[in-house]
């Protein structure tokens, strides 16, 4: 009788063991299957850029790529183009500069649309700043991530 209650007892302790979930470090992180996305226009990842290197590069497509050169469509993207803009002070009659901005945003779509391009070409200056974010690449699941913003600064 002794030994059926140590039986007992000991496959009771089991089971209980046996159901209880391994302790979670602190500070531990769930893996994801999300892919490090790169983004490039013109082959460029952003950065300092010349007048003329922006007004080749204007032209083409926003890429998107993994660390395996995997390719990803694009489904939105916004575009702010900053820049000096002059005018003339009403009481003082002297010219002054402010910073001015344009931004639109593109869906279904990874190249400017020609009026975007054409403006760019025509009005790049020394010190303007062009940004290419909120972009949302569409991952062969199907799910859509936000992929990292591009900044060329003209020099």
């Amino acid at each position: 009788m002794k030994k059926i209650f140590l039986c007992i007892f000991l496959f009771s302790i089991g089971y209980t063991i046996g159901q209880t979930k391994a302790p979670v470090k602190p500070g531990t992180k769930a893996k994801t299957a999300f892919p490090k996305i790169n983004m490039t226009i013109g082959g460029l990842k952003g950065g300092d850029i010349s007048p003329e290197t922006l007004s080749k590069i204007v032209d083409s497509a926003l890429i998107a790529k993994d660390e395996n050169a995997t390719t990803y469509a694009i489904v939105r993207f916004r575009l702010f183009y900053k820049f000096k803009s002059t005018y003339q002070d009403e009481e003082s009659g002297q010219k002054k500069s402010s910073d001015d901005m344009r931004t639109s945003d593109f869906t279904n779509t990874s190249v400017l649309p020609e009026l975007w391009r054409q403006s760019i070409k025509d009005n790049i200056k020394k010190g303007d700043e062009m940004i290419l974010d909120n972009i949302i690449v569409v991952l062969k699941n199907g799910s859509k991530i936000m992929a990292p913003s591009i900044t060329f600064k003209i020099i």
